[in-house]
């Protein structure tokens, strides 16, 4: 084999390498805000969130999460889903979250931890 075959034998398999590459997923980690809300998302798709919600009262709610582009599915253990747009500016995501009695708060949320 020659090498000019060779060398592109080697840059054909680095390109086939660095197209599997998987991205992380922005959104893994734990977010907070000022007033005490958390919200967790593992690598799973589960999570767990502590809101306070229309009546100040601190509610925690965990389940499974689904991302499709800018939209976010949280089904909760009970069942409930909630549908919501998510926007990442920097370290802070922006992002609706609907209680279980049908209110809707906006939330940003800083990145905590990874």
């Amino acid at each position: 084999m020659n090498m000019r075959k060779i060398c592109l034998m080697v840059l054909a398999g680095l390109l086939l390498l660095s197209s599997c590459e998987m991205q992380p997923n922005p959104l893994v980690g734990t977010w907070a805000d000022n007033a005490g809300a958390t919200l967790t998302l593992m690598a799973d798709n589960s999570f767990m969130a502590k809101i306070t919600n229309s009546y100040n009262q601190a509610v925690t709610t965990e389940g499974t999460y689904n991302v499709l582009l800018n939209v976010i599915t949280f089904t909760t253990k009970s069942g409930h889903q909630r549908v919501t747009e998510w926007d990442i500016r920097g370290n802070m995501l922006y992002i609706n979250w609907t209680d279980d009695q049908g209110n809707t708060q906006p939330l940003t949320l800083y990145k905590i931890r990874n």
